[in-house]
């Protein structure tokens, strides 16, 4: 049986240069703006897409600065869960 690592959140260190919460996003901005509002009341993260390209749930930074986090934040301050931050190029790197 393989040991288990710490829990940690991972965070993107900046907005990607197709965060959602930037001009250069790649949907649109009335999707965007439906994107971040769901998020929002539904108290999630948005998962950043090249996190999920590179097989790792990455925090969008973009999002996150938007809503200020979310539930899962709240979560690791509580439970002394590590956020990590994760260097956007790096998750291209990983691809």
């Amino acid at each position: 049986m393989p040991a288990l690592s710490a829990p940690e959140l991972l965070l993107a260190s900046r907005k990607c240069d197709q965060c959602l919460a930037t001009r250069n996003r790649i949907v649109s901005g009335a999707r965007a703006a439906e994107l971040i509002r769901e998020c929002r009341a539904e108290d999630v993260h948005f998962q950043c897409h090249k996190g999920s390209i590179a097989g790792l749930n990455v925090h969008c930074r973009g999002v996150h600065d938007i809503t200020g986090g979310d539930a899962a934040y709240r979560f690791a301050r509580r439970f002394g869960i590590e956020v990590r931050e994760v260097e956007p190029d790096e998750l291209e790197r990983r691809r």
